[in-house]
């Protein structure tokens, strides 16, 4: 008889396992490993059973208090902003400014709209959907550029869109959260703001509250790290320094109610920028990179072991609508918006229609929108709201199929894309 314990440490080395055959799979199919994942879990998951959806569930929100899905986070994030410059971030700030407020603002109302109408959800929960589903993915957009020989001012305002917007995506859910459920603690900081200087007021100072806090508290540890380490000398232990204080920085803005993603962001950004790069330094890098591809690998398996085969049944249609109307209608909306606006300021660079066509065909989601579409679920039953248990599962049913639609078909159709509006060529 194995104990339920035994059982779980089995399905964990399942999973590790079997994130590993991703790579020689996506190496014979020739595209990014991230769809391979999703459908391995869907295989092993909800067709076959290896995975339990009980267990995919834990995994993902509840694990360790927190959840894989928010550890995992953490480190990736903190690795994928190791590699952003603060040229890029100066030389296209209006643009992707633009893109992380407005942008991902339009993007959430407008997907929320559709969720809505197409669901006959209220449409704060659409509002909740269109948060989850309106950060783009970092680790999806750089091995395609890679690939393709696309301009660095294209390129880098794409990348720190995506790489700064997943800090937004999570406000932005709280706020959705906080209006549908003032009194759950998940958003007792908007709560908090909201009833002193109303809804519009407390919205706006909740969002830049929780961008400037933490991204001060962020830069102050990031420099602390590398001071430290400069008169300590940490050597081999200095991966254990690293994390050991993001996770603080994690824990200890958490525990205030504060998001602390914008720290660990701008904590990995001093550390990848102003570190002295000896050999101590490349292998903390080297660690954290395949610590952030083996958390990624668990994430998207979970996503795809997540659904039950009821669930696919019922929602694949559906699914695949709303897939499409994101990436096709949503996205360019708020591209075009977005980008215009930015294109009025002075002294900046002006992006031409067909660059704003492009940049609005290209915005896969990936491990954020993943990570979250199991908090309406897991908050409506903790906390017994009817609203996020009846619209929770389709949710996050919903989340699946935009993640994995998205990445298949931007990794097919972006090359052509390029060359078709930009004139690029491959490598």
């Amino acid at each position: 008889m194995i104990s339920p314990v035994t059982y779980d440490y089995y399905e964990i080395s399942f999973i590790l396992i079997v994130a590993a055959f991703s790579i020689p799979i996506s190496r014979k199919a020739s595209m990014v490993y991230i769809p391979i994942l999703i459908v391995m879990g869907l295989i092993f998951g909800p067709l076959l059973g290896f995975i339990k959806h009980s267990f995919a569930i834990y995994m993902l929100s509840s694990f360790a208090t927190i959840g894989v899905g928010m550890l995992g986070l953490v480190i990736i994030l903190y690795y994928e902003s190791h590699n952003f410059s603060p040229r890029i971030l100066r030389k296209y700030f209006y643009k992707i400014a633009a893109l992380d407020t407005i942008g991902m603002v339009v993007t959430a109302v407008g997907a929320g709209i559709f969720f809505s109408l197409l669901t006959g959800a209220p449409m704060i929960i659409g509002f909740i959907f269109g948060a989850i589903i309106s950060p783009t993915d970092p680790a999806s957009l750089i091995p395609t550029f890679k690939k393709l020989n696309i301009r660095d001012d294209i390129s880098g305002t794409l990348i720190g869109e995506s790489l700064f917007n997943d800090p937004l995506g999570i406000i932005l859910l709280s706020i959705g959260i906080g209006i549908l459920a003032p009194n759950v603690s998940y958003s007792s900081f908007f709560t908090l703001l909201t009833s002193h200087v109303g809804l519009v007021l407390g919205s706006s100072s909740f969002l830049l509250l929780e961008i400037a806090i933490p991204a001060a508290v962020g830069i102050a540890f990031g420099f602390f790290i590398i001071y430290l380490n400069k008169y300590f000398n940490f050597e081999s232990l200095l991966i254990a320094l690293t994390l050991g204080i993001v996770l603080f920085e994690f824990t200890s803005l958490e525990a205030v109610g504060i998001t602390p993603f914008p720290a660990i962001i701008a904590t990995g950004a001093i550390v990848g920028n102003f570190s002295d790069k000896s050999i101590f330094w490349n292998r903390e890098t080297n660690f954290n990179e395949n610590l952030s591809f083996m958390a990624q690998s668990i994430i998207f398996i979970l996503l795809g072991s997540i659904l039950t085969r009821t669930q696919i049944f019922n929602y694949i249609i559906f699914g695949f609508i709303i897939s499409l109307i994101v990436i096709f209608v949503v996205r360019p909306v708020a591209v075009f918006i977005s980008i215009g606006l930015a294109n009025m300021g002075k002294n900046t660079i002006k992006f031409d229609t067909r660059t704003k066509a492009f940049m609005s065909l290209v915005g896969p989601r990936g491990v954020v929108p993943v990570v979250l579409s199991t908090v309406p679920f897991v908050l409506g039953q903790a906390n017994h709201i009817p609203l996020l248990i009846e619209y929770g599962t389709i949710i996050y049913a919903s989340v699946s199929f935009v993640v994995l639609i998205s990445i298949i078909l931007q990794t097919i159709y972006v090359p052509y894309a390029g060359r078709l509006l930009l004139g690029e060529r491959k490598h």
